[in-house]
């Protein structure tokens, strides 16, 4: 088992981590993908290797890239766009899921793979691993057996996707949410309401974390309640979840008789607007579902963040509890200080390089582990728990899956 560890042990702090994780530097915000000259930059690169921690070895390469769209889930898009700046828009192919994966999972086979048939590209990550992926996945390995497959964000059958992922990068179900609950306990939560839907709760880690959830709030007296909202990817849409958020947060409030209700959904489209309806009637907001002090609060709170700092995390976070104060919301408002996002792509792209310029000991095909410990010690803080996940009903333990839980920040 990896075993857990705060990251202020590690004694190499990567100034690129920083940037991606909330330092001031400020990259490319163009609506295009900068890899997209990849193709034509990068030259050829030696095949790939089956052996122990050998992967391209010296010489050129490509990692290809399967991001969530800009229209769906920004933070993801963005921070692929700026770590491409970052270490240089030739080592990468990148190209976006559809709007609608569910519905349109051969067109997300298609496009990863014709990524994948480029051959100087020795490894892929997908970050949000979204609808089709297994399947887009298994057709790569077909043609493509050598190539290094990095998963973050699951939205398929988790366990299946550790059987086709070489490594994996999750937040630990558990812990998060025991962290989210015993912070809307500490705000003085006498409700907390838990709004998904059957899609997403078909995906275990979402079921542990609600369970984890679930045992805080009774162990300290606080009602827990499961309440349905429309998938965004059903016939209602973006706008029809939003609508629904929009009136059931301050119904809640009235039926109940009390502004002490905390608030949690399992979808990111629909936090915005279901952070600043909470912020507006008073209730408690313990976490957004991919924490990010830079996901729903800006558009939420009205933040007006100049181009310095847009990715200073810092910088943003100070800007939400000054705006919070303002509604009289410190105390009631919780997340990460850091973006998860933004870690989680760091560590992803990092360890693919690594992979890429054979700069890695892997053994029978499983991750290094002394690296993993290295790179997520440098990327998170010293709050920071990593262990490699099990499976809630076998106990079977992946050595190619690794989560990561921190403390929550109450702004």
């Amino acid at each position: 088992m990896l075993k857990k560890f705060l990251a202020a042990a590690t004694a190499i702090v990567m100034a690129a981590s920083l940037v991606a994780c909330g330092s001031g530097s400020t990259p490319s915000s163009n609506d295009t993908p900068a890899a997209t000259k990849a193709e034509e930059d990068a030259a050829g690169a030696e095949g790939g290797s089956e052996g122990a921690g050998e992967a391209a070895g010296a010489g050129s390469y490509k990692i290809g890239l399967m991001i969530s769209p800009l229209a769906t889930r920004e933070e993801y898009y963005r921070t692929a766009e700026m770590l491409i700046e970052q270490y240089g828009a030739d080592k990468f192919v990148m190209d976006v899921y559809p709007e609608d994966p569910q519905n349109e999972q051969e067109v997300t086979i298609s496009k990863a793979l014709n990524i994948a048939m480029d051959p100087d590209v020795k490894a892929m990550i997908f970050d949000s691993a979204d609808i089709g992926t297994i399947a887009a996945v298994n057709k790569i390995k077909e043609e493509r057996p050598d190539i290094k497959i990095l998963f973050g964000s699951l939205n398929e059958d988790v366990y299946e996707m550790a059987k086709v992922g070489d490594i994996m990068l999750t937040i630990d179900p558990e812990l998060y949410g025991e962290s989210v609950a015993q912070m809307a306990v500490d705000a003085g939560a006498k409700h907390f309401i838990f709004y998904s839907f059957a899609r997403h709760m078909s995906n275990s880690m979402k079921v542990r974390y609600l369970e984890s959830m679930k045992k805080v709030c009774e162990e300290n007296g606080v009602a827990f309640e499961q309440v349905t909202m429309p998938d965004p990817m059903g016939d209602a849409g973006v706008t029809g979840a939003q609508q629904f958020m929009l009136e059931s947060i301050p119904s809640l409030m009235d039926q109940y008789g009390t502004k002490d209700i905390a608030y949690f959904a399992t979808v990111s489209t629909i936090q915005e607007s279901m952070l600043k309806t909470i912020v507006e009637n008073g209730g408690i907001y313990p976490c957004h579902t991919d924490p990010s002090p830079f996901s729903a609060f800006s558009g939420a709170l009205g933040l007006e963040i100049d181009d310095e700092h847009k990715y200073d995390a810092e910088y943003v976070t100070d800007l939400i509890t000054e705006k919070l104060g303002e509604y009289n919301m410190n105390g009631r408002v919780g997340g990460w200080e850091k973006s998860l996002v933004r870690c989680e792509m760091e560590f992803l792209f990092q360890y693919a390089m690594d992979y890429c310029e054979g700069k890695l000991n892997e053994v029978d095909g499983k991750p290094d582990v002394e690296e993993v410990e290295r790179l997520l010690g440098s990327i998170y803080d010293q709050t920071a728990k990593f262990n490699n996940c099990t499976n809630d009903t076998t106990g079977e333990e992946y050595p190619n899956w690794f989560t990561v839980a921190r403390d929550l920040y109450v702004f």
